[in-house]
């Protein structure tokens, strides 16, 4: 493990789920059931979400079970399933040893739930007697036996429930399905961080089932939570605007890895005896934590791609990550770069969406998290795939670091509607995703400046932009601000005194838009593009983020909302 849970004070951001979470499991007490799943990437923070809720939720109504699935075992699911049950009833009237063992929980519960003591014992006999499947299933019976017993409501906390599935139990998910239907008194609270194989349970093998779950799709920090996170990690160490915005858009909010670069910034400045973090000091701390062999950084992307290293592998996927890394993203590009067939890119490339370590959007690859990137291309092709390591000098990397700071600093000052510019004169007809909906991005070659809506913006002439090429013709503003129905009829209005009549509208929202203005666009059939798009767009090329820190908006490739069904 590469990061421990959180709880407690060292909790931090993730209100409004934690919220939520306390909100259902109030709601469960009047008889009101709404199961939750919380869905998301490696290192997310999941787990701590679940054990922070467990530390601030104390009902004397509610039973909380808590399993972590591990182990490809259905015996040691079992068994971690009654333990908790056992440890948590048990520690509702005096102090247990959680090291306990089932048999001493089952010894010291009997006189008060003898039931489902019995019930537990006849499971373990099942088990012992090679029936899994019918252990598996009854397993889930329990929560209900409970309740019968001592009017307690269960909720059942299943970290990483995707791996019920690897126990080898026939139709395990359609068995756990049918129990959860029937259990109104027990609310299910399921984790997972396999992104991909979760949503694919969720709309196909439980798809009935999760109709009536309330879904959280987890995404990194957004910049405003990302900002605060580093300053109270650093704290007291300061650190310059320039630098919290580098280290932001350098870990994309990832709170694992701005964990990881905040302490390690912190334990450096402060043997330094400085008073805020120097360029010198991040760069240092970069370079231990990406460059050195034992840096946790450098071993946790090690082990990302330990899968493609072994002897056994031909280590075409290893080719195409770091082909990737230097900014070749489409099919053919590849291919042609490490002289393989497309037919064959295609199908190692959907060997690591499997493992999640890239995806798709429209006709481009990319990677979920940028500095992954940067680690492939900075120190994994420099120190390993070079010939004899000849390029793997810890001064240069170094003065990579700095390097990337000073363009970093370069980009930051630019006006937004320069960046705007810069990353349209980059489409080139090719189709992106933005949610579920395609779209072309057209190939401009003409491009005319207007100062519309200069007061929204910090750069008067930056307000509107014509481009046109091939027939095509899009007409966009720049708001910095959140944008209402004014921005909507003004682009509109501009559009039918200055644009031709196939124009497309664009709206660049960086803190969204109001309900109203939402509306609006639709039905003038306005795209509208927030910072999260923006941002992917500049990703797909290679481009610096815009950070705009009092944005809630977050990254799309964790994009997902709350959606509950009743």
């Amino acid at each position: 493990m590469f990061s421990d849970p959180v709880v407690g004070d060292d909790f931090f951001g993730r209100q409004e789920i934690i919220d939520l979470l306390i909100k259902r499991a109030s709601a469960l007490k009047s008889g009101y059931r709404q199961n939750v799943a919380i869905i998301g990437h490696q290192q997310l923070g999941k787990t701590s979400i679940l054990r922070h809720f467990l530390h601030l939720y104390n009902d004397p109504q509610t039973l909380s079970i808590y399993v972590e699935i591990k182990l490809q075992a259905v015996d040691y699911f079992v068994e971690q399933f009654t333990r908790s049950l056992l440890f948590q009833y048990l520690s509702r009237a005096s102090k247990v040893d959680p090291t306990e063992t089932l048999a001493g929980l089952s010894e010291k519960a009997v006189v008060s739930i003898p039931k489902t003591v019995a019930r537990i014992e006849e499971i373990a006999c099942l088990l012992k007697s090679r029936r899994a499947e019918e252990a598996y299933s009854r397993l889930f019976d329990l929560t209900s036996s409970v309740k019968q017993e001592t009017g307690l409501n269960c909720i059942v906390i299943l970290d990483e429930f995707h791996r019920l599935g690897e126990f080898g139990i026939k139709n395990a998910f359609s068995d756990f399905g049918k129990k959860i239907m029937v259990q109104k008194d027990t609310m299910y609270l399921l984790s997972s961080s396999a992104f991909s194989a979760s949503r694919k349970i969720l709309a196909e093998k439980l798809a009935l089932l999760f109709g009536n779950f309330e879904r959280i799709y987890l995404k990194v920090f957004d910049f405003e939570t990302s900002f605060r996170f580093l300053e109270k990690r650093l704290g007291p160490l300061g650190i310059p605007d320039l630098l919290k915005s580098f280290v932001v858009a350098f870990t994309d909010g990832h709170p694992f890895f701005l964990e990881n670069v905040a302490s390690r910034l912190r334990e450096i400045g402060l043997s330094k005896n400085e008073s805020e973090v120097s360029r010198q000091t991040l760069a240092e701390a970069l370079q231990k934590l990406l460059y050195e062999s034992q840096g946790v950084l450098n071993q946790y992307f090690m082990k990302l791609v330990s899968p493609w290293t072994q002897s056994s592998s031909r280590g075409t996927q290893l080719l195409i990550l770091t082909e990737m890394a230097k900014g070749k993203n489409k099919l053919k590009e590849i291919s042609a770069a490490i002289n393989r067939s497309q037919r064959e890119i295609s199908r190692e490339i959907q060997e690591l969406m499997a493992h999640e370590l890239i995806l798709k959007t429209g006709v481009f690859y990319r990677f979920h998290n940028k500095i992954f990137k940067f680690w492939l291309r900075e120190v994994y092709e420099k120190k390993e795939l070079s010939l004899l390591g000849t390029s793997a000098k810890a001064e240069d990397f170094l003065s990579r670091i700095q390097t990337g700071i000073d363009e970093h600093e370069a980009i930051s000052r630019m006006a937004l509607g320069d960046r705007v510019l810069k990353l349209f004169r980059l489409f080139n007809n090719d189709i992106v995703e933005f949610g579920e909906k395609k779209r072309r991005l057209p190939h401009f070659t003409e491009f005319i400046r207007t100062s519309g809506a200069a007061k929204r913006l910090s750069d008067a002439e930056s307000g509107r932009i014509i481009a046109k090429g091939h027939g095509r013709c899009w007409l966009c503003q720049i708001v910095e601000e959140k944008a209402s129905e004014r921005e909507i009829l003004d682009l509109v209005e501009h559009g039918e005194k200055n644009a031709p009549q196939a124009t497309t509208r664009v709206l660049v929202a960086l803190r969204g838009l109001d309900d109203n203005a939402k509306l609006l666009a639709k039905e003038k059939r306005i795209l509208t593009l927030g910072l999260s798009r923006i941002n992917m767009l500049m990703d797909i090329y290679g481009k610096v983020p815009i950070i705009h820190p009092a944005s809630k908006e977050k990254p799309l490739e964790h994009v997902g909302a709350c959606k509950a069904s009743a």
